[in-house]
């Protein structure tokens, strides 16, 4: 798995919900050292509801099933951004993720994130906004169908 593939999944998703980021791959390819990979097993869940560790990840290949309270709310497609709430909160995972099929994801830790910062402030900035606005546009989504009371 390298960085290229990464850069096509995000280009190629088609979703209301995409990340809309416009890293270049040279861009992507400074912020590769920062990520680690995630190789996914089926039915083996890459986050539980409740969990507290602040990961943000990216899916390269293969399919995620988001559930909340045991019902399936989402499935995520290559290019997908899951675990952004936990991130920028630090509050508990809202729901849990497994994957359907063999995947492959790429992890952001705060950590790691913060580092990114720190060396590369306008990547980071850029990255951010592209995830921030992913987690507006499913914030009023949950509103919409009046999943937050």
């Amino acid at each position: 798995m390298n960085v290229q593939q990464l850069v096509s999944a995000i280009a190629a998703l088609d979703a209301h919900d995409a990340l809309q980021c416009r890293l270049t791959l040279e861009e992507w390819q400074k912020i590769a050292p920062y990520l680690s990979i995630r190789f996914l097993i089926p039915g083996e869940p890459l986050m539980r509801e409740g969990d507290a560790e602040r990961e943000l990840y990216i899916l390269a290949e293969g399919e995620l099933q988001v559930t909340l309270q045991d019902t399936v709310i989402a499935t995520q497609k290559p290019g997908a951004v899951v675990g952004e709430g936990t991130f920028f909160s630090g509050q508990p995972r809202s729901a849990t993720v497994v994957p359907s099929q063999p995947g492959v994801a790429w992890a952001l830790s705060w950590e790691r994130f913060e580092a990114l910062s720190h060396k590369q402030p306008r990547l980071a900035l850029d990255l951010v906004r592209s995830v921030a606005a992913v987690l507006a546009v499913r914030m009023r989504e949950a509103l919409l169908v009046g999943q937050f009371t």
